[in-house]
Parts: structure tokens; C-alpha cells; sequence
């Protein structure tokens, strides 16, 4: 597919409330889902009004062009009567946009969707888009009237439309050879102490020849890990991409930022004992001076606490800095993205030398591994490290799975760190449907 690098339009839009209870079917193809338990919110994405991709050379224009202030034209009264929609343009950039993407995807593709129904707070909210002047304000009207009739109706059921699922069997796994892998960390160990490489986040995968439906794979997700950004993104051919992330690449309202760091992993019953191994602590360290550094150049102030805490999730706990900016006048998205990802979480330091390694070395098409994915639109942003992720494809599934390679890292530790990440995956891969 070419990539659409034109002018990106303003949209147009309407918005309304609508009733809570189930989602109704028939809104549309659902092209992107999102939900954070823990802060309330749940977003989906049906149809697309408009689509834009970019390769690496584009991606600073594209982002910038999203998120402009103007970006959004509203045909429904003041604004301060209406709720701010998350995005509303949705997609992801890749790992590393320079490379090809995986079939279906773009190495940077946002769209914005027909409809966009979003639950925030306890209140749940449609709103309909479309290219500025491509349909009348009675079009737009009309599409969020029939979204609103069609959950009134579900409501008025009192019922759930989604069909439960049978049962399924336990899923077989397939790894990626653990010889080659040990291989791998030892050659990137050897280029740390060689002094070329300070750090490198050095990634695999593992094949499940059965998935579940993707709506049955995300509930799962959502309860499991709700501390996690649960996400699907829809691509063309019938490939999804979905996983539930632990790490907030960015939440951008205006020049605020918060980001984080979370590198250094334990099973859970060691958290505690992260906050006293040098691996880890020097693994984690790399990462926020990384960001912090990055963000000084760019922020009028910055904020970092003076240690790492934990995080701890249902099958893994992380070292974890919250990390808080103001950036300066004129710094929007596209100069955040470009300073700090990818961040030596999922790639290394130094970041040039270590993305460099991986792609000479690591022989795995990370696509969206590790890059960014989320929601974009006028002034903001809430983008997360796509992490614990799979992509889905003719009923299978692939998982990536990574680890931070250090002076006093070993293969076998690291092969068995990728191994305890891959439950949050498998779990629900396995989970009855």
C-alpha cells in the first residue's frame, strides 16, 4: 500500500452522551480499542473517516500535523458544554519506522474513526468525525442519532448481545530456539564490555497456533492487568495487534507531560528485593537519565524522584520512576517522540549504536514490538510502549518478549525473564472461552 503522506485535513465532528450498559453490535468495523482500568477509561474506534502513514521521514510532519490545536472542527455548540474525546485519531509508529512493517501495517499509521465511543470518569460519550466539508452537519448528526438509538435499544434489552464462548483447549507454544537466543546475549555482553554498548533490549518471540477471539483476549487482559493499557489495533487483512502494556510512553495535555521508566523485572514475590540488585537498579538508572536528559532539552522544567519504586503486576514486578515536564513554548508531540523514543527500555545506550546491534544481530521483525501505540489529536496525546503484545493472524498468535541485556546480565537469567513476561499473554491465550 503507498503511503499517504498528504496534507492531513481538519475533521469535523458531533458529540453526545450516551446510555452505559452493553455495547450495542452493528456500530461499525472495530478498528481500535483501548482501556485503562485503573484511571476509567475505555475507548473503541469503528471505521475510518480518514487515514494517514508515513515512513521514518515523515513521522515528525505527520505527528505535528495531528496534533495541532485547530485539529478538530465541532458542529455541536460550546465547547465548554462538551466533553474532550481521547485522540480522536488512533494508530501507531513502529520500533523503527525506517524498516519495513509487518503485512497489514504501516511502519506509522494513524486514522481517525467514523465513530468514536469512549467511557471516562463513569460517563460514556459518542462522537462522529468525517474530513471538514466531505459531509453536512446533518450527515454527522444523523450518525451519532443511530449510534444513540442502537444503545438505547441494547439498554432498554437489559441484556448483553455479545455470544458467550465454548471453552477452549490449552494452546501449544512454540519458542524461538533458546541456543540462538543465549548466542545473542552473549555477543551483546561481549559488546558491553568491549565498551561499544552500555545496554541492549534484546527481544524474541513464541508462536500459540490457537487464539481466541480478540474481544474474549481483551476482557481477559482488562481483569488481569488493570494497572496495564490494554489495546487493539485492527490492520488491514484481517491482523490485529493487541497486548496490554505496563509502560506509559507519554500523556500530553497541552506542554504537561508525565511519562515513566520501567526497566528491572522480578517475579512478583521479588519485588522487593529489586530495590537491592545492582543489575537491575543500574538496568533502570540507564533508562531515566535517558528520558530526563532528554526531556532538559526540550522542558522548562522537569521533575524525577530521587529512587526508583515498584510496580508490581499479576505475573512480573518492575522498577518504576514516574517522571513529570513542562515542555517549553513551540515543543509539541513530534520533538517528544524524537528526543526520547526509542528509549533504552526497549532498545539500549547508547540508543544509535544499540538499535543498530539489534538490527544487524537480533534477525526478528519487531514491526510495532516496542514501538508506540495510542491516541493522538489536537494538543494531547496518551501514547504507551507497546509491550506484552502479540500479533494476531489466521488464528494464530505471535508474542514478543524482551529483556534488558547489562554488565552482569546472564543468558539463562534473561531467557527465563522473557519467560515470566510471556504469562500475561499465555494466560489469556490459554484462558476459557
Amino acid at each position: 500500500m503507498a503511503l499517504h503522506t498528504a496534507a492531513v485535513p481538519r475533521l469535523a465532528g458531533v458529540c453526545a452522551e450516551a446510555p452505559s450498559g452493553p455495547v450495542p453490535p452493528g456500530l461499525g468495523p472495530l478498528r481500535f480499542s483501548w482501556s485503562h482500568p485503573e484511571r476509567g477509561l475505555r475507548v473503541s474506534a469503528y471505521g475510518e473517516a480518514l487515514r494517514r502513514e508515513a515512513g521514518a521521514g515523515g513521522l515528525a510532519a505527520l505527528l505535528g500535523a495531528l496534533s495541532r490545536p485547530d485539529g478538530v472542527a465541532w458542529l455541536d455548540g460550546a465547547a465548554d458544554a462538551r466533553p474532550r474525546p481521547p485522540g480522536p485519531w488512533f494508530g501507531a509508529v513502529g520500533f523503527d519506522p525506517s524498516r519495513r512493517a509487518w503485512s497489514g501495517f504501516a511502519p506509522v499509521r494513524f486514522a481517525a474513526p467514523r465513530l468514536l465511543v469512549w467511557e471516562d470518569g463513569g460517563r460514556r460519550h459518542l462522537a462522529a468525525f468525517a474530513a471538514e466539508g466531505e459531509e453536512t452537519p446533518g450527515a454527522l448528526h444523523a450518525a451519532l442519532d443511530g449510534a444513540r438509538r442502537a444503545f438505547d435499544a441494547v439498554a432498554a434489552a437489559g441484556r448483553d448481545v455479545l455470544p458467550r464462548q465454548a471453552v477452549g483447549p490449552r494452546a501449544a507454544v512454540f519458542q524461538d530456539g533458546r541456543a540462538r537466543w543465549e548466542a545473542l546475549v552473549d555477543l551483546a555482553l561481549r559488546r558491553i564490555r568491549a565498551g561499544e554498548l552500555c545496554k541492549v533490549v534484546v527481544a524474541r518471540t513464541m508462536d500459540v497456533p490457537a487464539a481466541p477471539p480478540v474481544d474474549v483476549l481483551l476482557a481477559h487482559l482488562e481483569r488481569a492487568y488493570p494497572q496495564c493499557r490494554t489495546f487493539h489495533l485492527a490492520g488491514d487483512g484481517g491482523a490485529a495487534f493487541v497486548g496490554a502494556t505496563p509502560e506509559n510512553f507519554c500523556s500530553l495535555d497541552g506542554p504537561h507531560l508525565r511519562t515513566e521508566a520501567l526497566a528491572g523485572s522480578a517475579r512478583p514475590a521479588e519485588a522487593s528485593a529489586l530495590l537491592r540488585r545492582p543489575k537491575d537498579l543500574r538496568e533502570h538508572e540507564w533508562v531515566v537519565e535517558h528520558i530526563a536528559s532528554a526531556l532538559r532539552r526540550i522542558s522548562d522544567t522537569v521533575e524525577v524522584p530521587a529512587s526508583p519504586s515498584v510496580r508490581e503486576l499479576a505475573t512480573v514486578a518492575h522498577l518504576y520512576t514516574p517522571i513529570a515536564a513542562r515542555l517549553r513554548p513551540g515543543i509539541g508531540l513530534a520533538d517528544l517522540v524524537a528526543a526520547i523514543h526509542p528509549t533504552p527500555a526497549v532498545g539500549g545506550v547508547p540508543s544509535a549504536a544499540a538499535v543498530r546491534f539489534l538490527g544487524e544481530h537480533e534477525n526478528l521483525d519487531r514491526g510495532l514490538y516496542a514501538g508506540l501505540i495510542g491516541l493522538v489529536g489536537p494538543a494531547r496525546a496518551e501514547l504507551a510502549v507497546a509491550l506484552r503484545c502479540a500479533l494476531l493472524s489466521d488464528g494464530a498468535a505471535r508474542l514478543f518478549l524482551g529483556a534488558g541485556i547489562v554488565e552482569g546480565s546472564s543468558p539463562q537469567s534473561e531467557w527465563m525473564e522473557t519467560q515470566l513476561k510471556a504469562r500475561a499473554l499465555l494466560d489469556a491465550l490459554e484462558a476459557p472461552r
